[in-house]
């Protein structure tokens, strides 16, 4: 009585916490293993004995059959079986069954009339077509295809948009492109905040960004659900994406490759090649292996993958700058012939008396013409034939990256009831950012996440499955900026730094996860819990530096047209009119040359005491 009791408070308090427990659901991870035994007039039987092992670790788990002939394997890792199936008065069957992380494996089995020790045995004519277990729709992909697959820079990430009902940028079915959860081991490996490491991304893709990179030699498999998920594999509107890492197996095997790309490869830039410059550099060299093996047949097994990239990348990039004109305190427009007319610098002192012409500015962008002669037309107010005041200054800048990525995972099986493992994944990744120009500081983001997974799962007699799992997954990110000083710039006509600042976070992520199965004659009963502990660690200087800039719709909203007295000056002096296509154009520049800020925002740094 005692016992029963006790069995029946640990129940009520594992279905209490399952209640209480934010965003409670099941953990996705693992696979299932189901089906019914019947003989060849299709009649089920009851108390055949059904056994799944695994031929790589020695992993295997029993049952009988029901009363309705069915049995049921949860929660188990996903991989290859070969299951037997035997009954009294019937052969051995034995088949081959692969377990799909995230699906529910169908395995009916027909056995035939004989003695019990001959056997029959089953050619496996791979996974089923279409999924008739649950609703849900998605594809398993496992690690043939993973490794085997032509995919740019061997990333796994580019896999998991391969699916009906999936684009590029990372929408599902419909669904917001930031609404997908990615899970390794079954532990949430999800960006909390951001979803991306480059802030100012425009469109957030949580396919693209999991906090730990996947090694491809270090995924066994994963499968993506793009549509109607169970309450046990995920908790968003969008895809939910299980990945399962490698094991060691009862024997030693391993992989080493290397992939190189260079530049003789690669075509020109449209824009490059029209104005005669060289194509950016891309070089790069993917490089890595694994290994994995016993400790001790059938009991300890371990594993480890490197993958490493070296990246020299350069990018065809376009700033805004002066024209030399503008140095000299000229201000050009289109008439409304479509010629350009010049305004001096006196000429500009007159329209302007109680400003004049800025002489620091003037040689601000005197100076910046003169460091970046203009040679592209795609931007600015300028054509190849036609010089007004700004255009493009177009060059090629290095983006190098420096990436590493290792994972480490011990598997063990304890006893015939009960199996565990450890993961751990390390990241150190250096990614050069866009300069604003050749001579300036280029940002650089440093990237070291880490992620700690340690799970059991344990059989509790015939009927209850448990499996516990633990993960901590830290992100941990910088980014250098390119400058420390105050932001001063010249809108729509030149900025001489990017302005970015630094910036860090770190975001560890507790995840506590319990499943519990209770299999109950034909029925089966599952619940379970998912914890998450968040700590999101911020620090920028964002707010450290003074903000000050010529904006024309800044005058605008005080009452102000630049171009409105340029305009009065040319009627009274009957000189040519702009053309409503320079009226834009020409706020801009003369707005730049007098050299008024509209915008301005002075911040102070003071201590915790108070004092400035």
């Amino acid at each position: 009585m005692k016992s029963s009791l006790t069995a029946m408070g640990i129940f009520v308090l594992i279905c209490t916490l399952s209640f209480l427990s934010s965003g409670a659901n099941g953990q996705s991870g693992t696979s299932t293993i189901r089906g019914e035994v019947s003989d060849p007039q299709g009649k089920v039987i009851s108390g055949a004995e059904v056994t799944i092992k695994s031929p790589n670790t020695g992993f295997s788990r029993t049952q009988t059959t029901n009363s309705a002939g069915g049995f049921s394997f949860e929660l188990i890792p996903p991989g290859e079986y070969v299951m037997e199936v035997q009954a009294a008065g019937f052969k051995k069957t034995v088949q081959n069954v692969d377990a799909l992380v995230g699906s529910a494996i169908s395995a009916d089995v027909r056995l035939e009339i004989g003695q019990i020790d001959q056997v029959v045995q089953v050619e496996s004519t791979g996974a089923a077509a279409v999924n008739t277990e649950d609703a849900t729709l998605g594809n398993n992909f496992d690690n043939k295809q993973i490794t085997q697959l032509p995919l740019e820079s061997r990333d796994v990430l580019n896999l998991l948009t391969l699916q009906p009902g999936v684009t590029p940028t990372g929408f599902v079915s419909g669904a917001r492109s930031d609404q997908s959860n990615i899970t390794l081991d079954g532990v949430d490996i999800n960006d909390q905040q951001i979803q991306s490491l480059v802030p100012g991304q425009a469109i957030i893709n949580s396919l693209k960004t999991p906090v730990l990179r996947l090694n491809s030699e270090a995924l066994e498999e994963f499968r993506v659900t793009t549509m109607n998920a169970n309450s046990s594999q995920g908790r968003s509107s969008a895809a939910q994406v299980n990945l399962v890492s490698k094991s060691g197996t009862d024997s030693f095997h391993g992989a080493a490759f290397e992939a190189n790309r260079s530049t003789i490869f690669t075509a020109n830039d449209f824009f490059n090649n029209r104005i005669g410059l060289p194509r950016p550099a891309l070089v790069r060299n993917i490089f890595g292996g694994a290994f994995g093996g016993p400790i001790r047949n059938d009991k300890l097994f371990f594993f480890y993958s490197y993958e490493g990239l070296r990246e020299a990348k350069g990018a065809s990039v376009v700033r805004t700058v002066p024209l030399a004109s503008m140095g000299q305190g000229q201000l050009r427009y289109l008439d409304v012939n479509n010629t350009v007319q010049t305004l001096s610098e006196d000429q500009l002192n007159q329209i302007f008396p109680q400003v004049l012409i800025n002489d620091v500015w003037r040689a601000v962008l005197a100076n910046a013409a003169t460091k970046y002669p203009a040679n592209d037309f795609t931007t600015g107010d300028s054509s190849a034939n036609q010089l007004l005041n700004t255009a493009g200054f177009r060059f090629n800048a290095p983006t190098p990256s420096d990436l590493n990525s290792h994972v480490a995972k011990i598997d063990w099986n304890i006893t015939k009831n009960q199996i565990a493992f450890v993961r751990f994944n390390s990241i150190y990744d250096h990614i050069g950012l866009l300069p604003q120009f050749p001579d300036t500081p280029a940002p650089n983001v440093w990237s070291h996440p880490w992620g700690f997974v340690a799970a059991h799962n344990w059989t509790l007699g015939r009927n209850w499955v448990n499996s516990f799992r633990y993960g901590l997954t830290r992100q941990a990110f910088s980014q250098l900026g390119d400058s420390s000083t105050n932001n001063i710039n010249f809108r729509f006509v030149f900025s001489p730094l990017a302005f970015s600042r630094t910036i860090n976070r770190t975001t560890p992520v507790q995840n506590i996860l319990d499943d519990v199965v209770w299999l109950k004659g034909s029925h089966t009963i599952q619940f379970g819990t998912n914890v998450r502990i968040i700590r999101n660690n911020r620090g920028s200087f964002a707010n450290a530096f003074d903000f000050a800039q010529t904006n024309p719709s800044g005058y605008q909203q005080g009452g102000n047209v630049v171009s409105d007295p340029i305009a009065a000056y040319l009627a009274a002096n009957n000189l040519p009119a702009m053309g409503s296509s320079s009226i834009s154009p020409v706020q801009n520049a003369g707005t730049a040359l007098i050299g008024r800020f509209s915008n301005y925002t002075a911040n102070y740094t003071f201590g915790h005491d108070g004092s400035e």
